[in-house]
């Protein structure tokens, strides 16, 4: 029978489940790292994020490769997906011939260290004509003046540092997985390319994903071929 106002199991409190935020780290602008800060060391089963304000998520620490895989891939989609937002934002307010290819955040190889900081964290942009490297990404007009280096698109030259597979079976056991593979790298890390500026100079960087060096590729290819069909 049902229970009667007054009796002890009606006065009883209610639960009810909901989720309950320890800590927030928003995505837009947000950076993952594998790695031990600034060094070639690969963290297993874990990486960090950490906001654009610089609010970090601490070592998420996971109990599997698939599940760490798994995290890793659904938050580096979050940030892509936003980072694209603000892309096709900033190019509203640009002429057709300045739009922005693509941008994100890299590791800079740093030359000439003794440090045991062998890595700094470096934001990337292609943009119209031009190859730009930011401190931190530019979030107005007028940041865009403001990077550390601009390079013209004509004068620079993309390479990837290590042997790329085109097997499928490869890309999908390796991409996310970080399985090491027995290359001679120029470089400790998995995902390395380059960037030739002239006069025998380059920047080395790398990325957290496979995907992401794979877009990255794609993206110099565009840029730099739209630079060249606009200047010929």
């Amino acid at each position: 029978a049902p229970s009667s106002p007054s009796s002890p199991v009606a006065n009883e409190p209610k639960y009810e489940k909901r989720w309950l935020d320890t800590l927030s780290v928003p995505l837009s602008m947000a950076r993952i790292s594998r790695y031990k800060a600034g060094t070639d060391k690969l963290r297993s089963n874990a990486f960090e994020v950490l906001a654009l304000d610089g609010v970090s998520t601490g070592i998420l620490q996971f109990y599997t490769a698939q599940e760490s895989a798994d995290w890793l891939r659904a938050i580096s989609t979050n940030i892509s997906d936003l980072t694209l937002q603000n892309m096709k934002m900033a190019n509203k307010c640009c002429s057709p011939s300045d739009q922005v290819i693509h941008m994100g955040w890299v590791n800079e190889k740093l030359e000439g260290t003794d440090s045991s900081q062998l890595y700094k964290f470096k934001f990337l942009a292609l943009k119209g004509s031009s190859f730009y490297i930011f401190s931190t990404p530019p979030v107005s007009t007028l940041d865009w003046v403001r990077a550390e280096k601009i390079y013209n698109l004509c004068e620079v030259l993309f390479k990837i540092h290590k042997l790329w597979l085109a097997d499928d079976y490869w890309l999908q056991a390796n991409l996310y997985l970080g399985i090491h593979q027995d290359f001679d790298l120029e470089d400790q890390r998995l995902y390395c390319f380059s960037v030739m500026v002239g006069h025998g100079k380059s920047h080395c960087f790398s990325v957290e994903l496979g995907s992401e060096l794979a877009v990255w590729e794609k993206s110099f290819q565009r840029a730099i071929f739209l630079e060249v069909q606009r200047t010929g």
